[in-house]
């Protein structure tokens, strides 16, 4: 079994169900659902491949990281829509801490959410309603004690988006601009506009060596659709870019003068 288990304690979090408490065991799984029923399911086909399997529980993004800080694991099962956040946020949680050595599977029961999965490298993915054979399938890659192999990603220069319950791959130097709606990212075009799953702070990181600026809070901008940089509001500036002259992008006070510097104005 590999030692690369999060490096905490190993006593219990109170709150936190546990199959089976002071006794080590070969493997420890995390599984976080919001939905107990899926919970059970899953738990049981697990237990179904391996009876001395350990079992930990979480409903939410905030009691699996709490749980994290407590206890090691050896791989997790990740639902992808959860009631305070996405399994994103476990996922990336996990990547920190681990740099990619614990492998993750994500749960979902619409199989365009499987693409999020990339960013955090995971080994697999499985659709609800759970059958055996997918779980098998899962739990198999997961206990292999060879490297991990994380799912392909692909050239480096690509994004995947969703649109209609369909997966897009776009060009990164087509992307104009990104902004929150809700709890998605909105990825805009100038052949249309996705969503993704994915956090501004994370597409920050995954786009800032490809000429791409956060300029304020809520807007990630390809610095090469810029076409005209206005004045704006409180001795700051906006921004238009190519293909959305109708829309004025306000610049942040701190980032005027790295603007500034870019664009030598």
């Amino acid at each position: 079994m590999r030692d690369c288990r999060l490096k905490a304690n190993r006593h219990w979090a109170p709150g936190f169900p546990c199959s089976y408490l002071g006794q080590e065991l070969d493997m420890r799984i995390l599984i976080v659902d919001d939905e107990r029923i899926a919970r059970s399911e899953l738990k049981f086909l697990l237990k179904e491949v391996q009876s001395d399997i350990q079992i930990l529980e979480a409903d939410s993004v905030e009691s699996a990281l709490g749980l994290l800080n407590n206890v090691s694991i050896d791989g997790a099962f990740l639902d992808m829509q959860l009631p305070d956040g996405t399994g994103l946020d476990i996922g990336n949680h996990i990547v920190d801490k681990m740099d990619g050595c614990i492998p993750i599977v994500f749960s979902t029961a619409y199989e365009h959410y499987a693409v999020d999965a990339f960013s955090v490298s995971a080994i697999d993915y499985v659709m609800k309603p759970f059958r055996k054979v997918d779980v098998l399938r899962a739990f198999s890659r997961m206990t292999k004690k060879q490297p991990l192999t994380p799912l392909a990603i692909g050239p480096n220069e690509k994004l995947t988006v969703s649109s209609h319950d369909k997966v897009i791959v776009l060009n990164i130097p087509d992307i104009c601009y990104i902004t929150p709606v809700e709890r998605h990212s909105v990825v805009f075009t100038k052949r249309g506009e996705f969503t993704t799953h994915q956090s501004l702070d994370i597409l920050e990181e995954r786009l800032k060596n490809y000429g791409f600026m956060r300029v304020q809070r809520s807007y990630i901008v390809n610095l090469n659709m810029i076409n005209e940089i206005v004045p704006w509001f409180n001795n700051t500036v906006g921004i238009k870019l190519t293909g959305f002259n109708n829309q004025v992008i306000p610049v942040s006070r701190q980032k005027v003068s790295q603007l500034k510097s870019i664009f030598e104005f």
